[in-house]
């Protein structure tokens, strides 16, 4: 993380981007506080109010190009600006910060999603009233569609590879970076196991790591050479994180390619 001197110091109430705005970098507060928020009929609706750590305008630097939300000062805070490229470089030289980042967008719009579908439910209640709250209804619906799409765009469309694994080491989910990692159909991976994917000599070191997973709240880093079906031998870095699951344990893995990681920069 960069000096704690670095970055842009906003005053109470200044704003830091707007609705609208072209959407090309995301923002990481060092101190002090930030409230987002959207506009919408003229009014302001407040949507989160974050901290020293949090990061925002994530949307920035996944999807583009138009920002959705507004974000302002609260109080005074300093916040440092990244850009894609260093988002990119971040994720490589620490999985742990692209782990953070995903799930803090996905935890983001699946409270707002939430909050979408209570809504939903009470113009339901009451849609025979007023033409107008039936026009409501429709629109909160269709936001709440929209807020699930881009929860999995975040997940689906991370430039890092992402793979869900459970207790045993079965496949339970994966984005399309780890898919396109080790060179299969998102389908064919699917309630398989990801041992088929690593070499015998590295076999007790991928079964030590999940070993270690049942036993951390805080993740675990390990080095693995896997066996793609490209037939290309790839060195990874392999970061695996308890993620919440109803159903049953799963680590939430974030692939990274060493080799990536070694090339100089452009």
């Amino acid at each position: 993380m960069p000096d704690k001197e670095l970055g842009t110091v906003f005053p109470d109430g200044e704003i830091i981007f707007r609705q609208g705005d072209a959407a090309d970098c995301l923002f990481i507060i060092q101190s002090g506080k930030v409230v987002i928020y959207q506009e919408k009929d003229g009014k302001e609706v407040p949507l989160a109010e974050l901290g020293k750590g949090d990061s925002f305008g994530d949307m920035g630097a996944f999807l583009g190009p138009k920002r959705t939300e507004s974000a302002r000062s609260l109080g005074g805070a300093r916040v440092i600006t990244a850009d894609y490229k260093f988002v990119l470089k971040k994720f490589r030289d620490d999985p742990s910060f692209a782990f953070q980042i995903i799930e803090t967008m996905a935890q983001r719009d699946r409270a707002r999603t939430e909050e979408q579908e209570k809504t939903l439910e009470t113009l339901h209640l009451h849609e025979e009233e007023l033409t107008a709250q039936n026009r409501e209804l429709k629109d909160a619906g269709q936001a709440a569609g929209e807020s699930r799409d881009k929860d999995a765009d975040y997940y689906d469309f991370a430039p890092v590879g992402a793979i869900d694994l459970d207790e045993e080491g079965i496949i339970r989910g994966i984005n399309l970076s780890g898919a396109a990692l080790l060179g299969a159909e998102r389908r064919d991976l699917l309630g398989n196991p990801f041992a088929t994917f690593v070499p015998r000599e590295d076999m007790d070191l991928y079964r030590k790591h999940l070993l270690e997973c049942r036993g951390s709240s805080e993740g675990v880093i390990t080095e693995l050479l896997l066996n793609t079906r490209k037939g290309i031998p790839t060195k990874v870095q392999f970061f695996s994180y308890p993620k919440q699951d109803p159903d049953r344990i799963v680590y939430r893995t974030l692939m990274t390619e060493l080799a990536s990681r070694q090339q100089p920069e452009g």
